[in-house]
C-alpha cells in the first residue's frame, strides 16, 4: 500500500464518523443528555425518582409538549409561530366564557375554533399578504394579547365547570389524563408527517420551497394547513393549562413561544426547514420539562432557568449552524 494510499484511507477513516455525527448526532445526543439528567438530579434528590414527581413532569410537559409539536410544523416549512403564547391565553379565555353559558362540549368546540381561526389568519397574512412569519406572528401575538385582554377585563375568567377542570388531575389506568392527550396529539402529529401527502409537502417546501413549487405543490396552501395545526395544537395545550387552573387567564401561556421554540429545536428540527422529526421535539420537551422539575428541586430560582434554556437554544442553533456549514463544505 503506497503512502497516498494509506492517508487517503485515513481521511476517509475519519470522514466517516463526522459524517455519521453530522447526520444523527443530534437525534441520539438529546436522549443520552435526558438520561444523564435523570441520573444527576435523582443522586442530588430524593424526591426526584419518585413516582408522584414523575407524573408532575408529565402534567407539567403535556401542555408544552402539545404547542411544541404544533410549532414544530411551522418550523419544518422554515417559519415561526411566535403567537402560540397568545393563542393559549386567548383559548383559555373564550373557552371558560363558553363552557360557564354553555357547557364543557360547547366550550371544548369553541376553543379548538378559536385556535384554527387564529391560525388561518397567520397563514394567511404569510401567504397572501407576503409578510415574514416572524413579523406577522409576532404582530398577531400583540393583536391576540389585546383581544384577550379585552374580552376578559384583564381578570381571570371564573366558573369552570367541575367536570372540565377535574380532567387536569384525573388518570387513567395511573396515568394523567393531560399527558394521555400529549401523547395521543404526538401520535397524530406523527402519522401527518410520516404518512400523509402534507406532511410529504410540508418537508418538501421546508427543503427547497423552489423546488417544490416546480413541483406542482401549492406553497401556500401547505403553509397555511402548518400554521392552522399550530394554532389547534396551541388550542390543546390551552385547554390542558385552563383545566389545570380551573379558570380563563389572559396571562396563561407567556413562556411558550420560548419554551416551544426551545423544544422543537433542540429537538433536531432545523430552524431552516425541511429537516426533523416529531419524535426529536418531544425529546425537546422532555428536556426542558426535566430540566425544570430537577432545579426546582433544587430550589434554583425561575429566572436562572430562563437563563439556561435560553443558552441551551442559543447552544442548538449554532450546532445546526455547523452541521449546515460542514455539510456545505462537503458538497463542496
Amino acid at each position: 500500500m503506497t503512502l497516498s494510499t494509506r492517508a487517503l484511507n485515513s481521511d476517509e477513516s475519519r470522514v466517516k464518523p463526522l459524517a455519521f455525527l453530522q447526520r444523527y448526532g443530534r437525534e441520539i445526543g438529546l436522549p443520552i443528555i435526558v438520561l444523564l439528567m435523570v441520573i444527576v438530579f435523582s443522586i442530588n434528590s430524593g424526591v426526584f425518582l419518585s413516582l408522584p414527581n414523575f407524573r408532575n413532569i408529565g402534567v407539567s410537559a403535556a401542555a408544552l409538549a402539545a404547542v411544541s409539536f404544533g410549532q414544530t410544523f411551522t418550523i419544518l416549512t422554515a417559519g415561526l409561530d411566535l403567537s402560540v403564547g397568545a393563542i393559549v391565553a386567548l383559548v383559555s379565555i373564550v373557552g371558560a366564557l363558553v363552557m360557564r353559558e354553555y357547557g364543557v362540549l360547547a366550550g371544548l368546540t369553541a376553543s379548538l375554533a378559536t385556535g384554527v381561526a387564529v391560525g388561518l389568519v397567520n397563514g394567511l397574512v404569510i401567504t397572501r399578504l407576503k409578510v415574514f412569519p416572524f413579523i406577522a406572528t409576532l404582530a398577531m401575538m400583540s393583536i391576540v394579547s389585546g383581544l384577550t385582554l379585552s374580552i376578559s377585563g384583564g381578570v381571570a375568567v371564573t366558573g369552570v365547570p367541575e367536570a372540565f377542570s377535574s380532567l387536569a388531575y384525573a388518570r387513567t389506568l395511573g396515568v394523567p389524563i393531560p399527558v394521555v392527550i400529549a401523547v395521543a396529539v404526538l401520535a397524530v402529529c406523527i402519522v401527518v408527517l410520516r404518512y400523509t401527502k402534507l406532511g410529504r409537502r410540508i418537508y418538501a417546501v421546508g427543503g427547497n420551497e423552489e423546488a417544490a413549487r416546480l413541483s406542482g405543490i401549492s406553497i401556500g396552501a401547505v403553509k397555511i394547513a402548518a400554521y392552522v395545526l399550530s394554532g389547534l395544537c396551541a388550542a390543546v395545550g390551552s385547554l390542558i393549562l385552563t383545566a389545570r387552573v380551573a379558570s380563563g387567564q389572559p396571562s396563561l401561556g407567556a413562556t411558550l413561544p420560548l419554551e416551544s421554540v426551545a423544544a422543537v429545536v433542540l429537538g433536531g428540527v432545523s430552524l431552516f426547514g425541511g429537516r426533523g422529526s416529531v419524535v426529536g421535539v418531544a425529546f425537546g420537551v422532555l428536556f426542558i420539562s426535566i430540566l425544570s422539575n430537577g432545579l426546582n428541586l433544587l430550589n434554583v430560582p425561575s429566572y436562572t432557568q430562563m437563563m439556561v434554556i435560553g443558552g441551551a437554544l442559543i447552544l442548538a442553533v449554532s450546532l445546526d449552524q455547523i452541521f449546515i456549514g460542514a455539510k456545505a463544505g462537503k458538497g463542496n
